[in-house]
């Protein structure tokens, strides 16, 4: 039985974690408030550093809001979408650095699912 995000979030993060596909399959699509047709899967978590399934129905989109302290790394799994204005297909990769927008939409006729790392970035002084 695959442990729970609560779980997860209360373990040191160089805990060994795999999580086959019918692990995976039982995590539940949760909607993203305030984006219609974008559900997320969070596969792991550490804090702030989370790392999830995002998936985009055909016609669906995210604002891309700055975060001003966070690095996100964004790895296409199926699917098509506009990023920050570039077109990304399955198997791209995006940094998005801190303070930068980068809106999600024009998702193709077969939607788009998008595996997002989001990790804090340190602030000054600490660790």
């Amino acid at each position: 039985m695959p442990r729970t995000t609560e779980q997860m979030e209360r373990e040191v993060p160089n805990t060994l974690l795999i999580l086959e596909p019918p692990d995976i399959d039982r995590i539940q699509w949760r909607p993203v408030p305030g984006c219609p047709g974008v559900d997320e899967k969070e596969l792991w978590r550490f804090g702030d550093a989370v790392h999830a399934l995002i998936r985009y129905a055909p016609g669906s989109s995210t604002p891309g809001r700055p975060h001003l302290a966070a690095q996100h790394h964004i790895w296409v799994v199926a699917g098509a979408a506009t990023v920050a204005g570039r077109r990304i297909v399955a198997g791209s990769y995006a940094h998005i650095p801190p303070a930068t927008e980068h809106p999600i939409g024009d998702v193709g006729a077969d939607g788009c699912t998008i595996l997002q790392m989001h990790r804090p970035h340190p602030s000054p002084g600490s660790g």
